[in-house]
């Protein structure tokens, strides 16, 4: 997984972020214990790369759809915590939008935020694949009655597509 991926390269460095998102290192405990919590299994690949870091902002934070001409500007992946604010069940984590912002539920996991401050959430998305299948990753847009658009088939396949600013024309 991930073969072309330098990890060291992957997070940028942000005082703010690390404050407000990046959590201990992750264990296998902590993955079981989110696991139980969340009521899904979550894909390997995630779980690789939030072992490199447990959340954070990526350097490469663009998705975009080149036929479709849809872009997605990635703020942070959420740590798998409850210490850090802007973590799985922290603070502003996967309750918070379902009860403040009214996400939906049954779409699966909120992972992430864009850039939008709240009004589109990042998912891995469990509607088909059941809570123990390979969930894809789906933008939900809250402004737009909480519209889901399917970005990827898988969470390695979103990281992968994922571009530094500069690189979308």
């Amino acid at each position: 997984m991930f073969d072309n991926i330098d990890f060291k390269s992957f997070w940028k460095e942000s005082e703010y972020i690390n404050k407000v998102c990046t959590g201990e290192n992750l264990t296998d405990e902590m993955v079981q214990e989110a696991e139980k919590r969340l009521g899904v299994k979550l894909p390997k690949s995630y779980i690789e790369l939030m072992k490199t870091q447990n959340g954070g902002k990526p350097n490469k934070n663009v998705w975009f759809d080149e036929k479709n001409r849809y872009r997605v500007d990635v703020e942070e992946f959420y740590s798998i915590s409850e210490e850090k604010e802007d973590s799985l069940f922290g603070k502003f984590g996967n309750e918070f939008w379902h009860d403040e912002w009214e996400y939906p539920r049954n779409v699966g996991v909120i992972i992430a935020d864009t850039i939008s401050g709240g009004h589109e959430m990042i998912y891995l998305d469990y509607r088909d694949c059941g809570k123990d299948g390979e969930p894809k990753v789906s933008i939900c847009i809250q402004e737009d009655d909480f519209e889901i658009i399917i970005l990827a088939s898988n969470f390695e396949e979103f990281i992968l597509g994922l571009r530094a600013s500069g690189e979308i024309e």
